[in-house]
């Protein structure tokens, strides 16, 4: 089977990133031959640095945009890119999950974007977000009820809950890819410390953090996240680092483009990951913590709590800051009776789960187009 594997680009380095090649793995391991199409030049190098050995498709189409910005606009055009493909191919899979690009076979919709508007409404009601987003939200939503052909997968059950809510349509919940050997067998001599993992960015909400490390002097709290690429990360960044400075925490680590050396050797030693962020759509660090035998803390809101935690079955949850600091006591006080228990909860989300799925996904989709 010649299957084409449509993304906006893998170059920015993210979870989506990291679903569209475990689903090139997955297709490449089956026999099947792989095309990927993107909307700009993939940096294999820099892949290959960050995550190590991937494996690549077997042929690569680029449609280069040489316009810097305007990224949500740009993912559009892969859209563009579909017609042209289904000439050559069997099948048709988009794994970054835009509305207009979803003529194809299957799409995988890791969040519709254009219901932004609705659950980060703060940021874009006013000035330049404003003027940015609204084009691209009164686009989506009209283009969004015409696209139904296709089969939607999505990354939880909240984000399948959000997609029912906006399109009126069922998705398929299958977990993003965790490659949760790098993590497994991590072990060292556990302290009392709490992990924070993700990009310096405002709705990662890190302001939150600082709040309850404040209040749990005793406790020391690692916050690490990528500060490259936008200045919107490094004046994130300055504004916690600010905020830590101020308070005086000496209880407190910022680790700007943490290396993946001390990742591991702070996985290894921390008893609890702290998840700030609200309504995520999954939190793909959080069960890469849980695998490294850290109990998970999070807000009782999206995939992590839904999903992943599953409404404290799996970890604890909270609403406030109150309620958090006082969690994450009790999680400390209980690490271990709930460390084996996270680590198993995380094999759920393993990467070889989902390439099999994925494949049988595609296999099953092929039969009926018969």
């Amino acid at each position: 089977m010649r299957i084409a594997v449509v993304h906006h680009g893998l170059n920015t380095l993210g979870g989506a990133e990291r679903l569209c090649l475990s689903t090139i793995e997955a297709f490449v391991e089956r026999g099947w031959h792989v095309i990927l199409a993107t909307i700009e030049p993939t940096d294999w190098s820099r892949i290959s640095s960050r995550w190590g050995s991937v494996v690549k498709p077997d042929e690569e189409i680029t449609v280069s945009i040489p316009v810097k910005g305007f990224t949500i606009y740009k993912r559009l055009l892969t859209s563009l890119i579909i017609p042209g493909l289904r000439r050559q191919v069997d099948l048709v899979v988009n794994t970054h999950g835009d509305a207009l690009a979803a003529n194809a076979d299957i799409t995988y919709m890791h969040f519709p974007v254009f219901t932004l508007w609705e659950w980060a409404h703060h940021k874009y009601e006013r000035g330049f977000w404003r003027l940015y987003f609204t084009p691209y939200y009164l686009l989506q939503k009209e283009l969004a009820k015409r696209h139904t052909s296709t089969v939607l997968l999505t990354n939880s059950s909240f984000s399948a809950s959000v997609i029912y809510r906006a399109l009126n349509r069922k998705a398929l919940v299958l977990y993003p890819p965790v490659d949760i050997d790098r993590y497994i067998s991590l072990e060292g001599r556990r302290e009392t410390s709490v992990v924070s993992i993700g990009r310096f960015s405002p709705e990662k909400r890190y302001e939150f953090i600082v709040e309850v490390a404040e209040r749990l002097r005793d406790t020391f709290f690692y916050i690490a996240g990528s500060v490259s690429g936008t200045k919107e990360s490094r004046r994130y960044y300055e504004k916690i680092k600010s905020m830590v400075e101020e308070k005086d925490l000496k209880n407190v680590e910022l680790i700007p483009d943490a290396s993946d050396k001390k990742l591991m050797s702070i996985l290894s030693t921390a008893k609890i990951y702290l998840h700030s962020m609200i309504n995520e759509h999954f939190g793909i660090s959080i069960v890469e913590g849980m695998s490294a035998g850290l109990v998970p803390v999070v807000h009782k809101s999206g995939g992590p709590w839904h999903d992943i935690v599953e409404y404290g079955r799996y970890g604890y949850g909270y609403l406030n800051t109150s309620e958090a600091v006082e969690v994450i006591k009790h999680a400390i006080s209980s690490y271990d009776k709930m460390k084996d228990a996270v680590r198993i909860r995380s094999m759920f989300f393993s990467k070889n789960k989902f390439k099999k799925k994925i494949v049988r996904v595609v296999e099953k989709y092929a039969e009926l187009k018969v």
